[in-house]
């Protein structure tokens, strides 16, 4: 694996863009909560929604368990310490050789999803990976379940402590997008496993996914991967016939680059 794959990415130039939509549709209902409500009349434990009163999927839900899914893979693969044992790569740029020690304590996810400084004079890294809120397609009526509390002791339902809960029914769909900032193609591999386990159950949505809940399906679209050539002569936007499909037909180049890197780590996995 060339260690050019793995230089430091710097937040003030743009060299390379990656742009996608995704689609989700719930398998199974869906709850993310908006905090508990102080509406007498409204349910104990509502759902986000938008100014429009449609259920949201907030990019910051989609985005921290994209993150568990990419940090749990890092994980299997050794990724972390097979790329420290890489050694410094040749031919970085000044401000590229300026960072590159405090770059290369950074973990993968870090360098993906931002990173904060422990202290005062430590180092922050921002993300370079950015999710939009995903918007409700069409209207939907959402459900209201009942639940109960549990008492640990006893692991029976506790007394008096029933409550109601909204949940966004099976079947509805959200419409968002990810903005990558000069993503490595390591790292491209990466998001896409990613959206792959959520696709297929290994990474759940929301909360109360103990009830059940959180089950989704993914499509995206091709990325649309821009240089900074194509960048500087203002491309036309796309134009929205770009079709969803499922992740591993969308994004099977990375998710078999990624299975290279893991065959390429090979021995030297914990």
């Amino acid at each position: 694996m060339d260690a050019q794959e793995f230089r430091p990415r710097l937040h003030g130039r743009l060299d390379r863009l990656a742009l996608l939509d995704l689609r989700l549709t719930c398998r199974t209902g869906l709850h993310i909560g908006a905090g508990k409500s102080n509406d007498f009349g409204g349910s104990d434990q509502p759902i986000l929604r938008d100014a429009a009163g449609r259920p949201l999927v907030p990019g910051s839900s989609l985005r921290g368990i994209l993150r568990t899914g990419v940090e749990g893979v890092c994980a299997t693969l050794g990724l972390d310490a097979f790329i420290r044992r890489l050694g410094d790569a040749s031919g970085l740029q000044p401000e590229e050789e300026a960072i590159l020690p405090r770059w290369r304590a950074l973990t993968v996810a870090e360098r993906l999803f931002g990173a904060a400084a422990r202290e005062s004079e430590g180092f922050s890294y921002a993300s370079r990976l950015q999710i939009a809120d995903a918007a409700c397609e069409g209207r939907v009526a959402v459900e209201l379940r009942d639940g109960v509390g549990i008492d640990r002791d006893s692991r029976t339902a506790a007394q008096g402590i029933k409550f109601d809960l909204e949940v966004v029914p099976a079947g509805t769909a959200f419409r968002g997008a990810i903005r990558f900032k000069n993503p490595a193609d390591h790292e491209l591999g990466l998001l896409a496993q990613a959206l792959w386990m959520l696709d297929n159950g290994a990474l759940l949505l929301g909360g109360k996914s103990a009830r059940g809940l959180g089950w989704v399906r993914v499509d995206v679209t091709a990325p649309r991967l821009l240089d900074a050539a194509q960048i500087l002569g203002r491309p036309p936007a796309p134009n929205g016939g770009a079709t969803f499909g499922p992740v591993e037909e969308r994004l099977a180049d990375w998710l078999i680059l990624l299975e290279r890197l893991a065959k390429a780590i090979g021995p030297s996995r914990p």
